[in-house]
Protein backbone atom coordinates (compact mmCIF):
# COMPACT_ATOMS: atom_id res chain seq x y z
CA UNK A 1 0.00 0.00 0.00
CA UNK A 2 1.74 3.54 -0.92
CA UNK A 3 0.48 6.65 0.87
CA UNK A 4 0.43 9.69 -1.51
CA UNK A 5 2.35 12.53 0.00
CA UNK A 6 0.26 15.18 0.69
CA UNK A 7 0.40 18.72 -0.12
CA UNK A 8 1.88 21.38 2.54
CA UNK A 9 -1.06 22.68 4.25
CA UNK A 10 0.11 24.44 7.21
CA UNK A 11 -3.23 26.10 8.23
CA UNK A 12 -5.06 22.52 9.63
CA UNK A 13 -2.78 20.70 11.31
CA UNK A 14 -4.15 16.84 11.37
CA UNK A 15 -1.73 14.20 13.63
CA UNK A 16 -2.57 12.02 10.36
CA UNK A 17 -1.24 14.71 7.92
CA UNK A 18 2.16 13.81 6.38
CA UNK A 19 4.19 17.24 6.84
CA UNK A 20 7.20 18.49 5.05
CA UNK A 21 9.70 20.03 7.72
CA UNK A 22 10.13 23.72 7.34
CA UNK A 23 13.39 25.19 6.73
CA UNK A 24 13.63 26.26 10.01
CA UNK A 25 13.52 22.98 11.73
CA UNK A 26 16.83 21.63 9.86
CA UNK A 27 19.44 22.92 12.55
CA UNK A 28 17.20 21.16 15.03
CA UNK A 29 17.77 18.21 12.81
CA UNK A 30 21.58 18.96 12.18
CA UNK A 31 21.91 19.19 16.28
CA UNK A 32 20.52 15.58 16.34
CA UNK A 33 22.51 14.05 13.88
CA UNK A 34 25.67 15.49 15.16
CA UNK A 35 24.72 14.25 18.60
CA UNK A 36 24.00 10.72 16.36
CA UNK A 37 27.41 10.60 15.12
CA UNK A 38 29.30 11.83 17.91
CA UNK A 39 28.07 8.90 20.54
CA UNK A 40 28.42 6.48 17.21
CA UNK A 41 32.29 7.52 17.57
CA UNK A 42 32.04 7.55 21.14
CA UNK A 43 31.28 4.15 21.50
CA UNK A 44 33.40 2.99 18.57
CA UNK A 45 36.35 4.21 20.62
CA UNK A 46 34.99 3.62 24.49
CA UNK A 47 33.24 0.62 24.28
CA UNK A 48 32.63 0.16 28.01
CA UNK A 49 31.28 3.72 28.56
CA UNK A 50 28.27 3.76 26.36
CA UNK A 51 26.61 0.41 27.31
CA UNK A 52 24.16 1.58 29.58
CA UNK A 53 20.73 3.18 28.46
CA UNK A 54 21.17 5.84 31.59
CA UNK A 55 24.20 7.16 30.23
CA UNK A 56 22.35 7.24 26.73
CA UNK A 57 19.58 9.10 27.52
CA UNK A 58 21.87 11.04 29.92
CA UNK A 59 24.32 12.08 26.76
CA UNK A 60 21.21 12.85 24.53
CA UNK A 61 20.07 15.35 27.26
CA UNK A 62 23.49 17.28 27.39
CA UNK A 63 24.43 17.35 23.99
CA UNK A 64 20.74 18.34 22.62
CA UNK A 65 19.51 20.51 25.34
CA UNK A 66 21.99 21.70 28.64
CA UNK A 67 25.01 22.64 26.10
CA UNK A 68 22.91 24.98 23.34
CA UNK A 69 21.28 25.94 26.07
CA UNK A 70 24.44 27.56 28.47
CA UNK A 71 25.73 28.78 24.75
CA UNK A 72 22.48 30.78 24.35
CA UNK A 73 22.97 32.17 27.52
CA UNK A 74 26.30 32.93 27.38
CA UNK A 75 26.26 34.81 23.75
Amino acid sequence: MRLPLLRRDRGAASPHRFELPRRSDLPTLAVYLAAGALYILIGILETDFLLSWYVGAAYLLLVVWVVPAAVRRFR
